[in-house]
């Protein structure tokens, strides 16, 4: 959850031959079982007891243009069947209507469940799976996309200016190190009411550490050492965290298998700055040995 599926299902039809059609978003969760055939398919006038007019359903309204359903996984199996119908008759039937409707609708699922175990266990048509699984765009958590986390940061950080004249929000090193390498288990949607949450409590438009969040800024106060379990020591807060970011870029190359490119890769950073910040952690323990 989290990871941006309706956005790019949202870039998908835009960039597509059908931008100029219209854009339908539904959440399957979301929707009632007895009443989701309606919403999808619509109905008739006295199709039912509180059918006092006809709808149209979200299927024909998605007419030349794309449907996004997500969290396909929760669709009811009577359903399934009814949506794989449509998807190879191209046709739907609103309750209540004797004859069905032609539609021309590029359909786009998405879910955070395991539908091949799902199949597995007879709780999602296997036809249905194979139909909609024709072509799969994975979305992965951002913990395994960290270069994306500060392009992304400053992307938000644009949506959350106060006011169109406010100056910009700027969040400081400290603090931008500890989000690309905090795990965001709730992915970018996280991160969005995090960086929210810290524009509101910003002073002088410039996000520090204290206006993160406890689950974040703990991080830096726990800190971690290059055995992954004492903490870092004691010291001024902007030493901790130097501490905690050389002993994460150090399992990141032991991860790596020593590969220093792949770790620098893996944690959004260029080489050069692995390096540098190896090198300024080397000088620092020289100049400590040589004080004792």
């Amino acid at each position: 959850s989290g990871t941006g599926k309706g956005v790019t299902s949202r870039r998908i039809h835009e960039l597509s031959s059908r931008r100029d059609g219209p854009f339908v978003s539904v959440n399957c969760a979301a929707i009632p079982e007895n009443l989701i055939e309606s919403e999808l398919f619509g109905h008739t006038k006295g199709a039912f007891t509180s059918a006092d007019r006809a709808r149209k359903g979200l299927f024909a309204q998605a007419d030349h243009g794309t449907i996004f359903l997500d969290e396909i996984g929760e669709l009811p199996l009577s359903m399934q069947t009814k949506l794989l119908h449509v998807l190879e008759a191209k046709e739907v039937r609103a309750i209540g209507a004797e004859a069905t409707r032609k539609i021309d609708v590029r359909i786009v699922a998405a879910t955070n469940r395991e539908l091949p175990a799902m199949v597995r266990d007879g709780r999602f048509r296997e036809d249905l799976f194979f139909r909609l699984s024709m072509f799969q765009i994975p979305m992965p958590p951002l913990r395994e996309r960290r270069a994306d986390i500060a392009p992304l940061m400053r992307h938000l950080l644009r949506r959350h200016v106060p006011s169109p004249g406010a100056a910009k929000l700027e969040i400081d090193a400290e603090a931008e190190d500890l989000l690309v390498n905090f795990d965001w288990p709730g992915n970018v949607r996280q991160l969005e009411n995090v960086l929210h949450r810290a524009a509101i409590l910003a002073d002088g438009g410039h996000i520090r550490i204290a206006d993160l969040p406890p689950e974040v800024a703990r991080v830096a106060d726990a800190g971690v050492s290059d055995d992954n379990n004492a903490p870092c020591g004691e010291g001024p807060l902007r030493e901790r965290v130097r501490r905690f970011e050389v002993s994460l870029i150090k399992r990141a190359i032991d991860d790596a298998s020593g590969d220093r490119r792949l770790a620098a890769q893996r944690l959004g950073i260029g080489l050069s700055s692995l390096y540098r910040k190896l090198e300024e952690a080397s000088s620092d323990a020289m100049a400590a040995r040589a004080e004792a």
